[in-house]
């Protein structure tokens, strides 16, 4: 027999915001380990995987773009320490228009490409005001 682990996130309305469709959360959803030291990350930051398995936000470095691999879906306070977050890992399909990028990025069509690469479905829905 299987164990089921249940963890309960609080993702807050933004998350229906960022993610506009979900295969399944088994599949698309992962809890990973944040780098120590990467700093505040808000929800929906792209996210890097470093060569000892640890996340951190992507960056560009001397016109040279890191591998997109994961977008945040909750947010990440500063720590000293590695920390358990839950990212999309692919199998959905996520609002371009929402997603939080370093401020070194560039070339996010590039990332977005990677992100494709992974199963994400990414789409640009823009603001819709109500009229008063």
């Amino acid at each position: 027999m299987s164990k089921v682990q249940a963890h309960s996130y609080d993702l807050g309305p933004r998350f229906s915001e960022l993610v506009l469709h979900e295969l399944d959360p088994r599949y698309s959803r992962e809890e990973v380990t944040l780098a120590a030291s990467s700093g505040e990350l808000p929800f929906g930051m792209v996210l890097a995987r470093s060569a000892d398995g640890t996340y951190a936000a992507l960056k560009e470095a001397d016109g040279t773009l890191g591998d997109a691999k994961a977008v945040l879906i909750q947010h990440a306070a500063p720590s000293e320490s590695t920390q358990v977050v839950m990212v999309l890992r692919g199998y959905c399909i996520i609002n371009r228009t929402k997603l939080q990028w370093d401020t070194s990025v560039t070339r996010k069509d590039e990332a977005v490409q990677s992100l494709r690469d992974l199963g994400f479905a990414v789409r640009a829905i823009e603001e819709v005001e109500d009229e008063a």
